[in-house]
């Protein structure tokens, strides 16, 4: 044989090689793992028995006695504080976001921040990031007066290792952006306030500050609120809790089913509607009769009574959906709030309690878990 010939036939074997299909690449590519979800918390601090006659009411005690938490109903302690971050941890939490309260006048102490503050002492406080919620609203306003004293103390938190970040910014939730904008007279004097809040968090090494608004779109305004909240100055949107809907109707009882169609429609206005990303919020439970008076039906709210671990799980599960189908709508963290982690007068909660175990928070650890 000719070494042209040799040649040629190399190449003609060289040719089929390529044109076979080849056996170890010819099955389809597995699909690329699914987007993380970082998914936080809310944590209101009402029961460390300083606040006993608000929230750890007798209709509480015992009407709704199933709803106690497994370690009680105070959690004042370390040590249950600690077991409070495993067991969230352990379930695919990523964050709590603790409901935040600066009390007006001169005394600036709050139960309401024991929380906060045990967390910062524990041990095990690596396993779960943490954020503030500030809860400006019924004596905790904030305004121009304490300004400079708050952001102080923001920062100071802002920089502990374990605090939540968005695009590389502390993140910092205000509940009422209506009352902070009546509190400082303007949108132009809340954006200058912000400005002057990013601007110390500069000096103080920090990327500068992301701040989010609890908000939700108005069907009648088309957007206009939240083209509002970007006139302050916010950074992104997200929810406290939903628990109203003008598809409700009028009636006091409702089904779970119909909150999650409401949770789903403003989720799907945010995406249309806002010209901020959004983070989704969920609202695991809403039933606040342990709060209320039965005598005076007038002052009582909306409930879901028959909230199931499956819906639960399902619930999440479309959030997560949302994030997927809207990754330019939302921040690249993809973070996801749940009302909440121990609102247990108000029907939102995911601790394990005597009633029902840790029911409800395996049906949201199983998702989270296989998302994290």
């Amino acid at each position: 044989m000719t070494e042209f010939s040799h040649t040629s036939s190399l190449l003609a074997v060289m040719t089929l090689t390529l044109l076979l299909p080849n056996p170890l690449t010819s099955f389809a590519e597995p699909p690329p793992p699914a987007a993380r979800v970082c998914a936080g918390a809310y944590y209101f601090d009402g029961w460390t028995g300083e606040t006993d006659p608000i929230h750890l009411t007798p209709r509480l005690r015992n009407e709704f006695a199933d709803r106690e938490p497994v370690w009680g109903w105070r959690d004042g302690s370390l040590d249950i504080v600690e077991k409070q971050i495993a067991c969230a941890a352990d379930h695919g939490l990523a964050f709590f976001a603790f409901d935040w309260y600066w009390p007006q006048g001169t005394n600036k102490y709050s139960p309401l921040n024991t929380g906060l503050k045990l967390y910062l002492q524990a041990t095990n406080k690596q396993r779960l990031q943490f954020c503030l919620m500030v809860a400006n609203h019924g004596g905790f306003d904030v305004g121009p007066a304490d300004w400079d004293t708050v952001n102080d103390i923001w920062i100071r938190l802002f920089k502990e290792p374990t605090y939540l970040k968005v695009d590389g910014k502390p993140l910092l939730i205000f509940f009422l952006p209506g009352e902070l904008r009546r509190d400082f007279g303007s949108s132009g004097a809340v954006k200058a306030a912000f400005d002057q809040l990013n601007a110390k968090a500069r000096s103080a090494g920090l990327a500068g500050v992301c701040i989010a608004a609890c908000a939700r779109p108005n069907p009648e305004r088309h957007g206009a609120d939240l083209a509002e909240l970007q006139a302050d100055g916010y950074s992104c949107l997200t929810g406290y809790n939903y628990v109203s809907h003008p598809k409700q109707g009028s009636d006091r009882i409702q089904p779970y089913s119909r909150l999650i169609e409401a949770h789903q429609d403003i989720w799907d206005r945010f995406a249309a509607q806002s010209p901020l990303p959004y983070m989704p919020a969920i609202t695991v439970g809403w039933d606040r009769r342990p709060w209320e008076d039965p005598s005076k039906p007038q002052t009582q709210a909306v409930y879901y009574p028959d909230r199931t671990p499956l819906q639960t799980t399902d619930f999440v599960r479309q959030a997560i959906r949302w994030l997927n189908d809207h990754a330019d709508k939302t921040t690249k963290e993809r973070i996801l709030l749940l009302y909440a982690w121990n609102e247990n007068g108000e029907g939102g909660y995911l601790t394990p309690t005597k009633g029902l175990g840790d029911t409800y928070l395996k049906a949201v650890g199983n998702v989270l878990n296989a998302n994290k």
